[in-house]
């Protein structure tokens, strides 16, 4: 009897254990790494001059509350590069364009240059859950003001600790990071889904502005990729 009871007695315990170690695994959430995305332009046509131009994947890193944006197009000829701090809200937006390299200093009030002039958007929770790129995700709805805006489809996550990661874009208000969602800049529609998750320190480097950059102005930034992005659009 004395035997049953203590072996009981440990199984109770040992359960209690595990589940306290599943909760934990269950609400672990990463605050290190790296999410690759796949690029596509649905509305772009693929027999258009600039078609084997157009980048094809962006890496986002992120770590202490800070993430950076890499995208490369044009077999490396054009680069941009977000170095974002998510809670002082400001970001450092570099781009090179073969021999030049600007970058500027982009704040919040600044943020309209770059979005089209879309504005902020009503946003709709749906319920809906999938897992992208192994993640677990929720899906919401982006309605602009615009009869010409399209709704644009959001999934995004809670799994990965990221202050705010969205500010700087026209989804603010999602509070998780995005894993599949279409941005319009330039009048060309991207669409961004995740594809790879590689948890781990990035490299601290990627954080820092690049000192051999000039510093210019955001307007004067937004008018240098506006004349890129006419280009592509083609």
């Amino acid at each position: 009897m004395r035997k049953h009871l203590h072996m009981s007695l440990l199984a109770i315990g040992l359960g209690a254990i595990l589940n306290s170690c599943n909760t934990d695994l269950l609400t672990l959430r990463m605050d290190e790494g790296e999410v690759e995305y796949a690029l596509t332009f649905p509305d772009y046509d693929p027999s258009g001059i600039m078609a084997g131009m157009l980048p094809e994947r962006t890496t986002l890193s992120f770590m202490n509350d800070k993430q950076v944006a890499e995208v490369s197009a044009g077999m490396g000829i054009f680069r941009t590069t977000l170095v974002s701090d998510n809670k002082a809200r400001f970001m450092d937006y570099h781009m090179s364009m073969m021999s030049k390299k600007l970058v500027s200093s982009v704040q919040q009030r600044d943020l309209a240059l770059f979005n089209d002039g879309w504005g902020v958007p009503t946003i709709l929770h749906t319920g809906h859950v999938d897992s992208i790129a192994g993640v677990p995700c929720k899906r919401a709805i982006a309605i602009f003001d615009g009869i010409d805006q399209p709704e644009i489809e959001l999934w995004f996550t809670d799994a990965f600790a990221i202050d705010s990661p969205n500010w700087y874009t026209p989804f603010g208000e999602i509070p998780g990071l995005l894993m599949r969602y279409d941005v319009v800049q330039y009048g060309m529609r991207m669409r961004l889904e995740a594809i790879n998750v590689k948890p781990g320190k990035p490299d601290p480097a990627k954080f820092q502005r690049k000192d051999e950059f000039q510093a210019v102005p955001a307007s004067v930034l937004q008018h240098e990729m506006a004349e890129v992005m006419g280009a592509f659009s083609m």
